[in-house]
């Protein structure tokens, strides 16, 4: 049995860049600005993968691409062996239904004219159509459930009556409804209460133990993605600079920019304090630049990293064992990424960086 739900390799987008309206007016061929730039990695079933970088650094972009509300440049998009960039029409819409996404704000992604009961009704009118009512309710009762609200209690309300906590409940349920292999989390936690903050992470992980539902969490914080997530992925301007497993990279980070990552964390004691790793202040070009994407940051840049573009390599002092990865012709692999057993790197001079 593959294990591996979600294989993304060598995903490329960009987006027109225009100077004005009037490029838009006059139809003026506007340059390009690389988003997502050869992007790899898998979700394994069950797995918690945390996508964490600063905004702008192309998370959502790839939350749309996996959803296919957007069509990539290049590359492709395995799920359930299957390239999903190839599909239209029904069979795309069929896959869809076993990938749902979580989005950032609970209070504007829940219609605020339909009933709970309504909310959550409507991925099955989408997906299901002919369901029984009698069926239909037991699918609804069943996901409300499963987000720890009473069905009984809430189903007649509209979202301005719940809390901010009780609405995302209610986004999680209305994912579930349909019963994914895959839900993306795009920011679930950011706009809430700290008090609930916690609730939610917990839910996240106890569906994930026992509806083995896969999760791609979509976060800049990483003291929430620590408490969540199995692996991670560090993103900037579009590449992954930093994956491997969450405990390996945030306890001990290679990049200059996860490392000033976690020394933005708020420190409560002096036990808790990390040495702080400073980045400069340069403008950044909004150009495809060459060379390293992070040189006009980083204050360990070399001639080197102006004219050549690092790749991401695996960090060979704490890599014990790298799995063979069996290719197919349904599924091919690019890289071996196995963050699972791997720390992956996209550093000239990591090594060198006390």
């Amino acid at each position: 049995m593959n294990d591996i739900i979600l294989n993304i390799v060598d995903l490329n987008k960009s987006f027109p860049l225009h100077s004005g309206i009037s490029d838009l007016i006059r139809f003026k061929k506007s340059k390009k600005i690389k988003v997502i730039d050869n992007i790899s990695f898998k979700i394994s079933r069950g797995e918690i993968l945390v996508l964490a970088g600063e905004s702008g650094s192309g998370k959502t972009t790839i939350a749309k691409l996996i959803m296919r509300s957007i069509n990539p440049d290049s590359g492709s998009i395995f799920f359930d062996n299957i390239d999903i960039t190839k599909l239209k029409g029904k069979d795309l819409l069929k896959t869809r239904s076993k990938i749902q996404i979580i989005f950032q704000d609970p209070y504007s992604s829940l219609d605020p004219r339909m009933k709970i009961f309504d909310i959550v009704k409507e991925p099955l009118d989408v997906h299901k159509k002919g369901l029984k009512k009698i069926d239909i309710k037991e699918y609804v009762f069943s996901a409300l459930k499963k987000v720890n609200l009473n069905p009984d209690d809430i189903i007649s309300k509209f979202p301005h009556m719940l809390s901010g906590g009780q609405r995302q409940r209610v986004s999680f349920a209305r994912a579930l409804v349909l019963k994914p292999r895959l839900i993306i989390a795009d920011e679930p936690v950011s706009m809430l209460d700290v008090s609930i903050r916690g609730q939610i992470l917990e839910l996240m992980k106890k569906l994930k133990q026992e509806e083995n539902i896969s999760f791609l969490y979509i976060t800049h914080d990483l003291a929430t993605s620590q408490y969540v997530g199995d692996n991670i992925i560090i993103l900037y301007k579009g590449q992954i600079i930093e994956q491997g497993n969450i405990k390996q990279v945030l306890y001990k980070p290679l990049h200059p920019y996860t490392r000033a990552l976690i020394a933005a964390i708020p420190k409560f004691t002096k036990d808790q304090a990390h040495h702080e790793i400073k980045i400069k202040n340069d403008p950044e070009s909004i150009s495809n630049q060459v060379g390293c994407k992070f040189i006009n940051k980083c204050l360990y840049s070399t001639e080197k990293c102006k004219n050549s573009e690092p790749l991401l390599t695996i960090d060979e002092e704490e890599e014990t064992h790298i799995p063979s990865s069996s290719s197919s012709s349904s599924s091919p692999s690019s890289t071996p990424h196995e963050p699972h057993n791997s720390h992956f790197i996209r550093c000239f001079n990591y090594e060198s960086i006390s």
